[in-house]
């Protein structure tokens, strides 16, 4: 979203942005200032209400999941999912009636905000096939959609054959555009990381959720065979998997050229997880001409693999260590791989067409673009 709405100002709309104070997921902590600017966007913040407990709310959610739809207290739920900010939902309810992005379905903001706002009302789902997509709090959030913007057709797919009143608002794919950093070193960040040989990378949340455990139970099977391998995991909350697994580097969060430079220099990049709705982990690596271990069993990354040429798919741990094997032995394959990826990113993920994309819908959804 931050770079949507620099992509968009860039090109002369103004925007602003609202949230929440909240500064990390897993509780909401909220220490984020409530006024300030980014470039030419203007953030406003709006205090949290509640902090999340995880524990509890891990609770809470098995209990809701296992009662009948018609009971279940989804409200309850979704203050609890939070981030709670009435005081932002009410800023929506008296907003001026500008066109208004909502991203991503699964939070408070969302599911109370969007209905409260002036139209004309877009909402950016980031969807997957997961248990509260199909809450009939979620069901009335899409409907009050004005136009649904995804991230790929599969998204769309799913969504509307989820939600039927999806199939009747004016809709379109393609949210993003992912560019290669042209300062990117690809030797930089193995000799500045004290890296010997190729590694792999991973980046974004390190949760097992996001798919780490399959990642880690696939590169022990390659370590197993090929000892002098490498992976690189770039994130944050690395205490869940404890000690390091050998071969595995934790290189904490890494942002700019040094991220640049890891893509860059990666034999591949691998993403793990089943529930994606678009992974812009597996773009930037085939915007830096990388290739991309990608899991199968996320229909997104499947859909991406098969249009772009750009991927090896697995599903099983043998089937990521087999994949990762064939790249390090054959990086003649691993370039063509990365080439073909480039050429699919360069062709579908463009700003210029995101933002024109953008303009039609709100156009279609009843309003102007700012």
């Amino acid at each position: 979203m931050r770079r949507l709405a620099w992509a968009l100002t860039a090109r002369g709309w103004s925007v602003d942005v609202w949230s929440t104070t909240a500064v990390e997921e897993a509780t909401w902590a909220g220490t984020l200032p409530l006024a300030e600017r980014d470039g030419d966007v203007r953030v406003r913040r709006f205090p949290l209400a509640r902090r999340r407990r995880p524990r509890l709310f891990h609770q809470f959610s098995r209990a809701l999941f296992r009662l009948p739809s018609a009971v279940r207290p989804e409200g309850a739920w979704f203050r609890a999912q939070g981030p709670y900010s009435p005081q932002l939902v009410r800023a929506l309810a008296t907003a001026e009636p500008i066109p208004t992005v909502f991203s991503p379905y699964l939070f408070h903001p969302t599911v109370f905000g969007l209905p409260a706002a002036p139209h004309p009302r877009v909402l950016m789902p980031a969807a997957h096939d997961e248990l509260p997509l199909r809450l009939r709090s979620v069901a009335r959030t899409v409907a009050a959609s004005d136009a649904l913007w995804y991230h790929s057709e599969e998204e769309k797919s799913l969504v509307e054959s989820t939600h039927a009143a999806a199939r009747r608002i004016p809709s379109a794919v393609g949210t993003v555009g992912v560019e290669a950093s042209p300062a990117a070193v690809s030797g930089r960040f193995r000799a500045g990381h004290g890296i010997d040989g190729s590694y792999l990378l991973y980046g974004g949340r390190v949760a097992t959720g996001k798919g780490l455990d399959l990642l880690l139970d696939g590169f022990a099977v390659l370590h197993r065979r090929r000892g002098d391998a490498r992976l690189v995991v770039a994130g944050e909350d690395t205490a869940e998997i404890g000690p390091n697994p050998p071969g595995v580097i934790f290189a904490g969060r890494l942002s700019g050229g040094d991220w640049s430079d890891a893509i860059a220099g990666a034999s591949a990049v691998v993403v793990p997880s089943r529930f994606e709705s678009l992974s812009l982990l597996a773009l930037e690596a085939w915007a830096a001409r990388r290739p991309v271990l990608a899991n199968a069993a996320s229909p997104v990354l499947r859909g991406h693999a098969e249009r772009s040429g750009g991927a090896l798919t697995f599903t099983t741990a043998d089937e990521l260590a087999a994949g990762a094997m064939r790249l390090l032995d054959d990086p003649e394959l691993a370039d063509s791989l990365g080439r073909a990826g480039s050429a699919y990113v360069a062709t579908h993920f463009r700003w210029e067409d995101v933002v024109a994309r953008l303009g039609r819908l709100i156009d279609a959804a009843g309003g102007a673009a700012p």
